[in-house]
């Protein structure tokens, strides 16, 4: 029993310790649960507060998210994954040289940013570069175009030196082909007159024949120039000779047409004329008149004698001629008719015979000198202004001198007496009676024609009872012979 007894006891120790032990053990767990409880009621308040952090953070983050993909430009409902390719693949494109591994917009945007500071750097560099090569282009421009002013003025320096030198050389190579030309004149000058000296030996040699026997000898022996003097010693001979003849032929006054006709026919039959005066155009034998063809009838005066000779020989000799006519009026300024004096029925005048004369040639001037106390009308009054007009009426024109050129010398001879017989007319001096003598001895001297006033007016186809009565008739009414006064030189 004791053995029981103890097994009992140590079933009921062992059965206490195992109760107090499973009471700890309960204790133990008990509270081990109530503090896990605890614990796990302060794990889930803590849990619920992270919960709802989280909750909060989650909505921030997903706020945050939307953001974000609305800064990168993306949508809401855009996958990340999309977008994560999306952005790796617009990294690859747009940013191959960012070499980092996290492909942060932060890091690109950061790559970007010192990238973007590096260009500006190197744009600032290159700026400051272009602005230096930019002054330094100026600067060269600005060179150039001083070099380029510099350069057009020397060109233009240098075209007016090349035009100066042009012009000089124009101007030396005109004078040269001036000198050549006057050089080559003055040789083709010099072959002339070598040849012309030669001809005029010749010709002065042909001078011997018409000197005088006591000159011709020594004429032969005298060079050129020698026997120009001897010829000139027989025309001052000669023409002492021929001065002396004017001075009697003006004395004489050549009164009428038969002493005319008698010094025309004086004439020696060696001498030829110089030239033909006019050319006969047509011949009218009824009235026995002809037209001549003068070229220029200045001067040409009714009255004028005039020979016909053959066109045949262009230097007939004076007396070769083979008819004499008469100019009885002017027709044009060309133009004038002829009545015939004397021809021959053998050697009749034809269309186209010339005619000449010494007394009057083509287109020379009518130039008259008035002396005298010139009464045109029954008044004692000079009429000398109205003697002018008449005269500057047929183109003619009035000297106060004569010289060789004088056509006339109209003279009105000294003034009637009045009264007593001594008394002179007013208006008469006696330096005009000087000029008057001295006139008329020139005249003389130089065989000048001398006229009355009577004769003058009855050479223009007037007379004194025309010009008193103020009825003057014009020279081309009248055809018929030309009245002749008594003192008309021809």
């Amino acid at each position: 029993m004791a053995s029981s007894r103890a097994t009992v006891a140590q079933s009921l120790s062992i059965a206490l310790i195992v109760f107090v032990m499973l009471t700890f053990v309960l204790a133990v767990t008990t509270y081990l649960f109530f503090r896990q409880k605890v614990d796990a009621e302060a794990a889930a308040k803590t849990a619920a507060t992270e919960m709802a952090q989280a909750k909060t953070d989650l909505q921030n983050s997903e706020a945050e998210k939307a953001k974000l993909k609305q800064i990168l430009g993306f949508t809401d409902d855009k996958p990340v994954g999309d977008i994560e390719t999306e952005v790796n693949e617009a990294f690859e494109k747009n940013f191959g040289d960012f070499q980092e591994d996290s492909k942060a917009y932060v890091s690109v945007t950061q790559w970007l940013l010192e990238s973007v500071e590096a260009k500006d750097k190197d744009r600032k560099s290159v700026n400051a570069k272009n602005d230096q090569l930019e002054k330094e282009k100026v600067d060269a421009i600005a060179a150039a175009d001083k070099r380029l002013a510099d350069i057009e003025a020397q060109l233009k320096a240098k075209e007016k030196m090349a035009d100066d030198l042009k012009k000089q050389f124009d101007d030396d190579r005109e004078r040269h082909e001036e000198l050549s030309k006057k050089l080559a004149e003055e040789h083709r000058k010099s072959l002339e007159r070598a040849e012309r000296l030669n001809l005029l030996d010749e010709e002065i040699a042909k001078g011997e024949p018409l000197l005088a026997a006591a000159r011709q000898a020594r004429f032969k022996t005298q060079p050129p120039e020698g026997k120009v003097g001897v010829l000139f010693e027989e025309l001052k001979d000669r023409a002492k000779l021929i001065g002396r003849q004017n001075t009697l032929l003006a004395d004489l006054r050549v009164a009428d047409k038969a002493l005319q006709d008698t010094v025309l026919a004086a004439t020696p039959k060696d001498d030829r004329i110089d030239g033909f005066d006019g050319r006969i155009l047509s011949v009218n034998p009824i009235d026995r008149s002809v037209l001549i063809d003068f070229g220029s009838t200045r001067g040409l005066r009714t009255g004028l004698v005039l020979r016909v000779y053959d066109p045949a020989d262009p230097r007939p000799q004076a007396g070769d001629n083979k008819a004499v006519v008469e100019v009885v009026s002017v027709e044009s300024d060309a133009l004038a008719r002829a009545r015939v004096r004397e021809d021959s029925i053998g050697n009749p005048i034809l269309p186209g015979d010339r005619v000449a004369t010494s007394l009057w040639a083509p287109g020379g001037s009518f130039e008259a000198v008035i002396v005298g106390f010139v009464q045109l009308d029954s008044d004692e009054k000079q009429d000398q202004d109205r003697l002018q007009q008449l005269v500057e009426g047929v183109g003619g024109h009035v000297e106060q001198s004569v010289t060789s050129t004088t056509t006339m010398l109209i003279d009105g001879g000294q003034p009637r007496t009045i009264g007593s017989g001594t008394e002179r007319a007013p208006g008469w001096r006696p330096a005009d009676e000087k000029r008057r003598e001295n006139q008329l001895k020139e005249a003389q001297r130089l065989g000048i024609r001398v006229v009355g006033i009577d004769a003058f007016l009855r050479l223009m186809g007037l007379d004194r009872d025309m010009i008193d009565s103020n009825r003057l008739e014009h020279p081309g009414d009248r055809r018929g012979s030309p009245i002749r006064g008594g003192n008309v030189a021809y």
